[in-house]
């Protein structure tokens, strides 16, 4: 939530005063949610042709922290992935529809991408107005497995609960270093009372890092224009938590709609956080982590013991991005003479691709499966394992880095082939 978005490494490697073209395209639309004209900024995959509506091309939508705007994170990420060298460590980025909106908001750091009184329908902008504007506007497919969501920080949260309360729209989600439990409060508390006198009474004014966190926070998920600062501060002079404002935030709280959705239908979910967060995040992972296992749904959680908040994208975007990407490319549309099957007849993406230990397999059908077998690229048998094993996910450890073939056979005799790669 710092105001940096500096991929720091890649940018001593690279020289962006020589690369200087743009990668990312301004386009404008009205937001009818936020009655107002918003600008967000699409990077074209290779070989894009607006005339070419035959072609279609997976969606990744970046929701990006607070502190800063879709501008900002533009004029780092241009001189980036306009360098060549930048298709040897981000293949996949080239491959898609990437799209950044603005998720800024006045008065304090971002919009937090919920409906609020004080900063607008910031939700609804990006699950509807702006959902609709790409489907129209660009040569994308109609159908959830080839859309995915990813975000850094306020942009993990905001990608988490939208994602959750809108699984009919995307296959695959990835909250980055994200506040996506937002009522545990239990480490952030004592940081925001230091940063504000150590003694009661306290006087909460908007300063120091995590009470300016908490001020953005109270301006998305618990506003109150008749109030000071136009909000309701869930902590209390005494130092405690005020429980009303709590019950507030709680509705928002991403981990509460796992509940509601249960995993039906499939999504793949990425979650990163590193052990040196400055804001404290770890916990909160954690427990989404522990809630999605309570309810068995599959998901990829990398806890990073190196990493902090802001640079640790070095490690956590193109890990989130990646395993986007091949959840999408994995999760195959069939088509017929007449028109792409329904969505909900797809029966299978793997994650994460590429794997190191284990492998999962999403699926709404494992009744039909009569076997998984794996094979090397000269054809050789590697592994075959029952359809029972697919709940569990398929422990792929003792394979040697590589590229394999996953086939899924079936009783009726069909088989889905799929391509994974093995990694040390």
């Amino acid at each position: 939530m710092k105001k940096s978005f500096i991929l720091i490494t890649i940018g001593l490697l690279f020289s962006t005063s020589i690369f200087a073209a743009n990668r990312f395209v301004e386009k404008t639309f009205f937001s009818t949610a936020l009655n107002q004209d918003k600008t967000y900024y699409v990077s074209y995959p290779d070989g894009y042709s607006e005339s070419d509506t035959t072609k279609k091309y997976p969606v990744i939508v970046f929701l990006h922290g607070a502190t800063v705007n879709a501008k900002s994170i533009v004029e780092e990420f241009n001189p980036i992935f306009s360098n060549p060298l930048a298709k040897i460590l981000y293949p996949n980025f080239y491959k898609v529809i990437f799209v950044i909106p603005d998720g800024s908001a006045s008065p304090y750091l971002g919009s937090f991408y919920t409906n609020s009184a004080l900063y607008g329908n910031f939700e609804t902008y990006i699950a509807t107005d702006l959902f609709q504007e790409l489907h129209q506007k660009f040569n994308t497919y109609d159908h959830r497995e080839k859309w995915s969501i990813m975000g850094h920080s306020m942009g993990g949260y905001g990608s988490m609960k939208i994602a959750l309360k809108n699984p009919d729209q995307f296959i695959g989600i990835a909250s980055l270093s994200g506040p996506i439990n937002i009522t545990y409060c239990d480490i952030l508390l004592p940081l925001v009372l230091e940063e504000n006198g150590n003694s009661a009474p306290y006087t909460f004014t908007y300063q120091g890092n995590i009470t300016k966190l908490m001020f953005s926070m109270a301006g998305a998920f618990s506003p109150n224009l008749s109030a000071s600062n136009s909000i309701d501060f869930p902590i209390l002079p005494d130092g405690t938590i005020n429980q009303e404002v709590m019950t507030l935030w709680e509705k928002e709280n991403p981990i509460n709609y796992i509940r509601t959705w249960k995993g039906n239908p499939n999504m793949a979910i990425y979650m990163y956080c590193g052990e040196l967060d400055e804001y404290k995040l770890l916990p909160q992972n954690r427990f989404f982590s522990d809630t999605l296992n309570a309810y068995n749904i599959k998901h990829t959680f990398t806890i990073d013991p190196s990493g902090d908040h802001v640079n640790s994208l070095l490690t956590s975007f193109p890990q989130g991005l990646n395993f986007l990407y091949n959840v999408m490319d994995t999760a195959q549309i069939r088509i017929n003479p007449n028109s792409i099957s329904s969505i909900s007849k797809q029966k299978y993406h793997i994650y994460p691709n590429p794997a190191s230990d284990r492998l999962n397999i999403s699926s709404s059908d494992t009744k039909s499966v009569e076997k998984v077998t794996i094979f090397s690229t000269t054809g050789s048998t590697v592994k075959t394992f029952s359809a029972q094993e697919l709940n569990s996910g398929l422990d792929i450890s003792i394979l040697k880095p590589g590229c394999y073939l996953l086939s899924v056979s079936f009783f009726n005799g069909q088989k889905e082939n799929y391509n994974f790669i093995k990694t040390n």
